[in-house]
């Protein structure tokens, strides 16, 4: 057996007209190898188990009642060496059981997290934050059981039908009996599998909004305490999990119903054979060692029965995440056609606006009402909608979607820092100098974050000591205030250096002087290269070579010329 290793490509689940059935034939079919392997060890496993109680009954009439040793012998030989295949196929089945919940949990958390490389920032007004939570926490490990359980719901049904054509070499009343009081048994129990899946549903959608009332409590708790809300916070989520805790006990009473019935119904069943075993045992109509065996036949029933039944129960839970995790939402920009080459030194232009950024120069983007750019420069990034951007007249929806995320860099206002040293969050690739990394640190108007000297703050010359890069970050740059976070971040993106950088009012938290700075050594550090700044801050766009005016329509010009318009005035100077 090879050691298990993490998927290197999990796909994404296929279009259905019914999720459920798209997300789990996704993960059937990316498992199949594994899942047939397990399936054919499971089935040997099972098997053998069938074939103890034969030759159990074999021993007893061809060697006990017999007092014959050499057969007696013979067949506990053949048992010996069933034992030791049970056992040996019964471990390796565990382990490829574990090897498919492990695969599955590492294709949902590679799914979730691609879905938030490839949407983004936008995923947070496309997606609840506590949903995604409880799809990692919760729908993982539901889709890892039914994984694990698929090739033993299989193999269940083999050995189901072995022990039928065992027991018709003894009694054809046997086959009867087992034959249509395990189906029969399905049927009763399936009301409850419907019900638990009912009422499983209902338990994940109140997971789901507790978890997301936790998180955005979480995220604005020092806001909360400084308004009073905190109170009417905790109120919320304490009606939440009150919600998912009856959501809870309802299932629990279903399962505790399924228990009951699941070992209720076989046990009824075994008295009804075993009765019938005796009397036909006394009537000389089957020897002792088949009415040992008719024993040994059920008792080993048993286990494919359970098996059968945990995998309905694990299908339940399952489709119940499938549904989850089939609404992840995926990237809906560029598709990865690759028939595209990029062009150079082309012109980027929003069909939906009418905004047009030159290639090589730095275009300032003013909004009338001083807000609803965040669509536009979605759509200049290739986050798209239904009229994407075209960059030298041909639509960024038919390029690679690696080969745009290469050349188009979007910092927009929910861009965040992570956890870890100062280094990592700035140069992402670990391929960049100090001296890169400072001169983006200095264009951003950072060098006091990292321990330069105040009284060089305002020097053009970059830093070539005293900085410290190894500071850390704490979560989500919380350790920072909200100005420091911005030029940082502003900092990672010209680090980057893209082909086109878009930039979402990236000095809105800053002091008019650090502004200033910012702008005129901004303008320096992208000469040559096309820059997109969304901003009606009047000293940025006073740096920009040209601005584009969104109202009514798109007026163009410089800074300068455009404040002879009292519409645009009044937009940047308020």
């Amino acid at each position: 057996m090879a050691r298990f290793t993490p998927p290197r490509d999990p796909g994404k689940p296929l279009g259905h007209s019914r999720p459920a059935l798209a997300v789990i034939g996704w993960l059937l079919r990316a498992q199949r190898k594994l899942v047939l392997v397990n399936t054919i060890v499971t089935c040997v496993f099972l098997g053998c188990q069938q074939f103890i109680p034969y030759v159990v009954g074999r021993a007893v009439d061809d060697g006990l009642v017999a007092d014959d040793r050499a057969a007696l012998y013979w067949w506990s030989g053949a048992l010996a060496v069933l034992i030791g295949l049970t056992t040996l196929t019964g471990v390796i089945s565990f382990i490829y059981m574990m090897y498919a919940f492990m695969d599955t949990e590492f294709r949902v958390q590679r799914r979730l997290v691609d879905a938030v490389v490839a949407v983004g920032a936008p995923l947070k007004q496309r997606a609840d934050a506590g949903e995604l939570v409880s799809v990692s926490a919760s729908d993982a490990t539901s889709l890892s059981f039914l994984s694990m359980m698929t090739g033993r719901l299989i193999s269940s049904v083999f050995a189901f039908a072995l022990a039928l054509a065992i027991l018709a070499t003894q009694s054809w009343w046997f086959v009867l009996a087992v034959g249509l009081g395990l189906p029969a048994m399905f049927m009763i129990l399936r009301p409850l599998f419907l019900l638990l899946e009912s009422r499983g549903g209902v338990r994940r959608q109140r997971f789901g909004e507790q978890t997301g009332i936790g998180v955005d409590a979480v995220a604005g708790l020092r806001v909360l305490r400084g308004i009073g809300g905190e109170a009417h916070f905790t109120g919320r989520y304490r009606a939440a999990s009150q919600k998912t805790r009856l959501a809870g006990v309802r299932v629990g009473t279903a399962a505790a119903w399924l228990e009951f019935t699941r070992l209720a119904l076989p046990g009824a069943l075994l008295l009804v054979i075993l009765w019938l075993g005796a009397r036909m045992t006394l009537d000389g109509v089957i020897s002792v060692g088949q009415f040992v065996a008719l024993f040994g036949y059920l008792v080993a029933l048993a286990r494919p029965l359970g098996f059968a039944i945990m995998s309905v129960d694990a299908l339940t839970g399952a489709i119940v995440a499938a549904r989850r995790v089939h609404g992840i939402p995926e990237e809906d920009g560029p598709v990865a056609s690759g028939m595209r080459g990029w062009p150079s030194e082309a012109t980027l232009h929003d069909p939906g606006t009418g905004v047009t950024a030159e290639a090589g120069l730095v275009t300032g983007v003013a909004v009338k009402d001083g807000m609803g750019a965040d669509d536009l420069l979605d759509r200049l990034g290739g986050h798209g909608d239904a009229t994407p951007a075209t960059i030298g007249g041909i639509p960024l929806s038919e390029f690679d979607t690696a080969i745009v995320r290469s050349r188009i860099h979007l910092l927009d206002t929910h861009a965040q820092l992570f956890s870890g040293p100062l280094r990592e969050q700035l140069d992402v690739d670990g391929e960049q100098t100090d001296a890169d990394i400072m001169r983006a640190v200095h264009t951003a108007s950072a060098v006091d974050i990292v321990g330069v000297d105040l009284s060089l703050v305002e020097s053009d010359e970059v830093p070539d000591s005293g900085y410290d890069l190894e500071t850390l970050v704490g979560e989500r740059g919380r350790n920072f205030s909200g100005g420091e976070r911005q030029r940082l971040l502003l900092a990672r993106a010209l680090l980057a250096a893209p082909e086109i950088l878009l930039l979402d009012d990236p000095t809105s938290a800053c002091d008019a002087q650090t502004e200033a700075r910012i702008a005129e050594r901004l303008v320096r550090h992208r000469r040559g290269r096309t820059t997109v700044i969304a901003t009606n801050s009047p000293q940025l766009l006073a740096v920009c070579d040209r601005v584009q005016f969104v109202a009514d329509g798109v007026a163009a010009g410089t800074h300068a010329e455009l404040l002879r318009q009292a519409e645009y005035r009044e937009a940047v100077t308020r």
